[in-house]
């Protein structure tokens, strides 16, 4: 049993067992925040102007899905699109992906209840009941996906 005295040298692993518990959602706070913080950093592609940019250093176009089978994947286009949503370019992020703003909204939504679950660590049933929510719209937004992704194959053929 630890001791309820801080000074005690066993006093600090009452905290490493409350870090632990909140490890998962400091790692998740942590991967939202540096994708939003991603997005606002680069900049977004112009008109006729496929690549994004970091400080005005165009960055390649990675999808290994389209340079193989000359179709695009499910998430072409994501990037460029959650940048735009980011920048407030909603127009153009609906012509990147249609689902980026979307998913950036998402990511922000994460964010928020991960800093809610490691701000009030007791958690109440409205917190929870929130991450029960996020869970089942991961699950819609991957439908969505999928969904998105037979559009545009059509569309395609």
């Amino acid at each position: 049993m630890v001791p309820d005295d801080p000074l005690h040298p066993r006093a600090g692993l009452r905290i490493l067992a409350f870090e632990r518990r909140q490890l998962p959602h400091l790692v998740v706070l942590f991967l939202c925040t540096t994708l939003v913080a991603a997005a606002l950093t680069l900049s977004p592609a112009g008109p006729g102007d496929h690549p994004l940019r970091l400080f005005s250093l165009p960055l390649p176009e990675t999808c290994s899905f389209l340079g193989l089978t000359g179709l695009p994947c499910p998430g072409c286009g994501l990037t460029r699109s959650v940048v735009a949503a980011a920048h407030g370019d909603l127009a153009a992020s609906w012509g990147f992906h249609r689902l980026g703003a979307l998913t950036l909204f998402y990511i922000l939504l994460q964010a928020m209840f991960r800093l809610g679950i490691l701000i009030f660590p007791q958690g109440t049933a409205a917190v929870f009941g929130t991450g029960t929510w996020l869970n089942r719209g991961l699950i819609g937004l991957a439908i969505l996906y999928g969904i998105n992704w037979l559009i545009t194959l059509a569309r395609l053929l």
